[in-house]
């Protein structure tokens, strides 16, 4: 999961070729904005390294751009401006209202499926709306996530197994994230199958499709909210509804959908870009199965060279400044700029992205930072690592089904992630789970030891980083064993009236929704 939900805002979508720099104007005395780069126009490519490093090169750490057409801001490329950012919330504000723009329409606009109302603010309001999600998240049952986590990887696996084929973004990382939420959120996995389609269709292009899916999503939370205010059970939907902040059902369905805006995409495409690494870079293979180089250290490595999220449209000025060499107004929009920040050479240039110097370095800005900071990494952290786990050690002789450099990157300014990730391996002879995860061959097994890695912390003396606080939402691996589906009706993680339910629930707005579903798949 990214940061807080109110960062997983991204900018629009243009199908038009990369913009080209323009020339550098001249200065004039008094003149202090130069002219901004139509930064939408590259929401087509699907790499943008050469373009953060054009854009360093000519205007430094902060760059003018066009959000949208007509609407300029800032692209924030320095490591230490991002990180001001994040953490200074005297001089950098989440609250859109904030911006001139807010209230003509011309705001930069939320991803799909999401609300620029919930969560996307300061001060008290922020914190009544973040404390029912940071308090949910402590009271998940470890054991049984990790429990949860481990069946849907290996029935996802399971699915495949005997193909010999496989896209492990479609038919593996995108489904998974949805499944888990689903399944904290309070549902069962069918309904989780539904959202993880209708999470597709916002990827299609075609804009009908994506307003279509965008609907829906929002008639799904809002019609698990209805369910679970009057059937509450033991999960995060119902956690949130009992909580003291008292959040109207607006307000909850709008933080389910915002967590899983920020939990599904950026967590699909953690697992995806890590497995692509793991795949097409023999120095990480070599280092991955000699166990040198431990999974929860790979993912951070991952964070720092091929981030799932490239910019977010989250802060805005608080009042006139100076950030690097920008003059910067207040209420103009800032774009966080978490892979140009990565690559800033203030920080990684001596690196030179050097795999063990990265591992465990746990400084990137994927996780946010100050009081927007992401309540759920560990959650994210434990679906990643046992994904990456359940790919290596379930499927024989994995390898990339294509040349590397033929693989397709979703065309976004925000997601930084593969279009698809074809795979070949030796398909199994029978379509029943494996007994034991350990694969019985004698390839050599990734994980033959797993243990949480300490956190090195911010390695580049970031301010303020040796007073951060987290908040307690760790979550604690549990041994790893086959596992027995859980009930496939009722609250889920042990809720009390699960195991006396009599009869079955008189169908809902949630269940015409999955009806609805199902007929369009054709059964």
């Amino acid at each position: 999961m990214s940061h807080d939900p109110s960062h997983a805002v991204s900018t629009v979508q243009h199908p038009v070729a990369p913009p080209q720099m323009p020339p550098s104007p001249p200065r004039t005395q008094g003149e202090h904005r130069p002219r901004a780069v139509p930064l939408y126009a590259a929401a087509q490519s699907g790499e943008h390294d050469s373009l953060w490093e054009e854009l360093r090169a000519r205007y430094g750490a902060v760059a003018p751009v066009e959000i949208l057409p007509g609407v300029s801001g800032w692209l924030l490329l320095g490591y230490h401006e991002n990180l001001d950012a994040l953490r200074d919330r005297s001089r950098f504000s989440a609250d859109p209202s904030r911006c001139p723009y807010a209230h003509n329409g011309q705001m930069p606009q939320p991803s799909a499926g999401q609300s620029q109302r919930t969560l996307a603010g300061d001060g008290p309001e922020h914190r009544r709306l973040r404390a029912p999600i940071v308090d949910a998240l402590t009271r998940l049952h470890a054991p049984k996530v990790t429990e949860t986590i481990n069946r849907i990887a290996s029935e996802l696996i399971d699915n495949v197994a005997t193909k010999g084929t496989a896209d492990l973004i479609g038919e593996y990382a995108a489904p998974l994230p949805a499944l888990v939420l689903n399944q904290l959120f309070g549902l069962d996995d069918e309904y989780g199958r539904l959202l993880a389609d209708l999470s597709a269709t916002l990827w299609d292009g075609d804009p009908e499709s994506v307003q279509w899916a965008t609907n829906q999503i929002h008639a799904y939370f809002a019609a698990l909210v209805a369910r679970k205010r009057a059937s509450p059970g033991n999960d995060i939907t119902s956690w949130l509804l009992e909580h003291p902040s008292n959040l109207t059902d607006k307000e909850a369905a709008e933080e389910l959908t915002l967590m899983w805006a920020a939990g599904h995409e950026p967590t699909t495409h953690l697992i995806g870009n890590a497995l692509r690494r793991l795949l097409a870079d023999p120095e990480i293979t070599a280092a991955y199965g000699g166990v040198t180089l431990p999974a929860e250290d790979f993912i951070d490595y991952v964070m720092w060279v091929d981030p799932p999220l490239q910019t977010a449209a989250s802060r805005f000025s608080a009042h006139d400044l100076r950030l690097g060499e920008a003059d910067i107004k207040a209420g103009e929009a800032l774009l966080l700029g978490f892979a140009p920040a990565h690559a800033d050479p203030a920080v990684s240039a001596w690196q030179a992205r050097d795999v063990m110097a990265l591992a465990g370095n746990r400084a990137h800005l994927m996780w946010g930072a100050g009081a927007h900071g992401c309540p759920a990494q560990s959650l994210a952290r434990e679906i990643t690592t046992i994904a990456i786990d359940t790919v290596v050690n379930q499927l024989t002789n994995l390898h990339l089904a294509v040349d590397p450099q033929r693989l397709r990157w979703r065309s976004s300014l925000s997601v930084h992630g593969l279009v698809e990730l074809p795979v070949e391996f030796h398909p199994r002879e029978s379509a029943q789970p494996a007994e034991d995860p350990q694969p019985q061959h004698s390839r050599k097994r990734i994980f033959r030891k797993r243990h949480r890695a300490p956190s090195r912390g911010a390695r580049y003396g970031a301010p303020g980083a040796a007073e951060k606080k987290t908040e307690p939402t760790t979550v604690v691996r549990a041994p790893r064993t086959a596992q027995q589906a859980p009930p496939s009706r009722g609250a889920r993680y042990g809720a009390p009236a699960a195991a006396t339910q009599a009869a079955e629930p008189s169908r809902d707005a949630l269940d015409h929704l999955l009806a609805s579903w199902r007929d369009s798949k054709g059964g």
